[in-house]
């Protein structure tokens, strides 16, 4: 039942503009409420440790103790609430509307507790699935990058070819966005994807013998690329090259580059496992480090073609500074959750004119205009699991798959963590349904995947075998009456 609801949020929710419209954010929002009740009722234990069960709570409660009421007079003390009580003192008695919380306004911290039902059920619920669940789920979420992919890139025929207006209504145009309507966001997804299918890719190549590699040995090669391993190699080739001109036609600075670092990082981490003994060795190291980049340099000018008008009109750089100077006159308990976009007008600089400013395109920056002090030390504890776990998989056998795909699931957490210093893909509903899963699986005890995905591969070679044997060789033949021994007429 877990599967079953956790499939159906991942499928929903990138559907009507990656989830972020009032309709499809309810429906994803129901289905996720849903699965944390079947997540809870379930017999299976939930495998946290006693850091994550920490952050999770202080996550789901800060937007419940932004919104427990306080008296007018101390909230009214509170730093940047001076303008807000001096508002609401021009009001009638009847419409007032003080400031009698933490949060400015308790509307939005209202949605933004229901909005992290989303994110919260998935890295619950990713935490009682099998190994083989979590497969498909990992395969789900690459079926889901190269379908956005190619939409995005027939988006991009049509816009250029015939001039046709955005498929998706508000999207960037003349770029591939998919389902998205901020090209930016579609990267994210993709910057997330590749990592895993690169981890994918790199193990398929470790279970071929060296020996295919060998000079003068294409015949080998040849048939190692026709086994199962092979077949992996060929497929988690193409889907790569299909992220990497997705995610270049999203024309996203920010995005290309960081693909061209996935490429490089993903080699760099696996050519450990590529080099060890029965696997492509030291020549195969070098082949895969130089084609990793070869392909990083080739990426270059297309990042500066695509990608380089408005880089000195970028209003971010405006927003970053206003954002700053909010965050110094709310410190140190902030405006409270999903404040950004009413308070930051209070500081918009006049070179942004009147343009409605909803995000402030660095996710931490506005993690601390909303939370203060408290999303400093939140922030500091994801950081803290989040290297804590490099440490104990660097200490396991890298050998098993599902410590493959850990690692591919903890490259693409980290590369749409440096996107969000320049922009807010965890505001997207379908980002975060793929981080939840990625960041959950990442910090999932390596041993207890590993020793899983061993002890199904183990059952699976121990399987007896119940195919028939041939006729020619018959199982057993009994012996003639004749020549059957009587054990009453055998001799002292």
């Amino acid at each position: 039942m877990a599967l079953a609801l956790l499939l159906a949020v991942m499928i929903f929710t990138p559907l009507f503009r990656a989830g972020a419209t009032p309709l499809a954010a309810l429906t994803s929002q129901l289905l996720a409420t849903g699965l944390i009740v079947v997540v809870l009722w379930s017999p299976q234990r939930i495998a946290i440790t006693g850091l994550e069960a920490v952050v999770l709570l202080l996550l789901a409660l800060l937007p419940v103790l932004y919104l427990v009421p306080l008296p007018t007079q101390i909230a009214e003390l509170l730093p940047g609430r001076n303008s807000y009580a001096e508002a609401a003192a021009l009001l009638p008695i009847s419409d007032a509307n003080t400031a009698s919380t933490l949060a400015i306004y308790p509307g939005a911290a209202s949605a933004s507790l229901l909005a992290l039902v989303v994110p919260l059920s998935v890295f619950l619920a990713a935490r009682v699935l099998t190994p083989r669940q979590l497969n498909v789920l990992i395969g789900l979420v690459i079926a889901i990058a190269v379908l956005q992919a190619l939409f995005g890139l027939v988006q991009y025929g049509i816009e250029t070819g015939g001039g046709a207006a955005p498929i998706v209504e508000g999207a960037h145009t003349l770029a591939a966005v998919g389902t998205y309507a901020n090209r930016n966001h579609l990267a994210g997804l993709i910057e997330m994807a590749v990592p895993v299918t690169l981890a994918l890719l790199f193990h398929a190549l470790s279970r071929l013998k060296s020996s295919a590699y060998a000079d003068n040995s294409v015949k080998h090669a040849a048939a190692s690329l026709g086994s199962r391993p092979g077949h992996g190699v060929i497929l988690y080739a193409a889907v790569a090259l299909l992220l990497i001109v997705g995610v270049v036609f999203t024309r996203s600075r920010t995005g290309i580059a960081l693909t061209i670092l996935a490429i490089i990082l993903t080699a760099a981490v696996f050519s450990r496992m590529i080099g060890r003994k029965g696997a492509l060795g030291p020549a195969g190291v070098v082949i895969v480090l130089a084609l990793s980049a070869g392909i990083g340099i080739g990426l270059a000018p297309v990042l500066g073609r695509f990608s380089i008008e408005g880089l000195e009109a970028d209003g971010r750089w405006q927003i970053f500074g206003a954002t700053l100077r909010g965050v110094g006159a709310l410190f140190p308990v902030g405006g409270g959750p999903g404040a950004f976009p009413f308070v930051f007008t209070a500081y918009q600089p006049l070179e942004l004119g009147r343009a409605f400013v909803n995000r402030a395109h660095n996710d931490y920056l506005e993690w601390l205009f909303d939370f203060g002090v408290v999303g400093i030390v939140l922030a500091a504890l994801v950081i803290v699991l989040f290297a804590l776990q490099w440490r104990r998989i660097f200490g396991v056998d890298w050998s098993a798959r599902a410590t493959s795909i850990q690692v591919g699931c903890g490259i693409g957490v980290l590369l749409l963590g440096l996107h969000e210093l320049v922009d807010y893909n965890l505001f997207t509903p379908a980002n975060q349904v793929v981080f939840a899963l990625l960041f959950s699986l990442f910090l999932s005890p390596p041993e207890r995947l590993a020793e899983s995905s061993e002890g199904m591969r183990r059952r699976k070679r121990n399987k007896p075998n119940l195919v028939p044997r041939s006729p020619s060789k018959p199982i057993s033949a009994a012996p003639p009456p004749d020549q059957i021994e009587n054990p009453f007429l055998r001799g002292p």
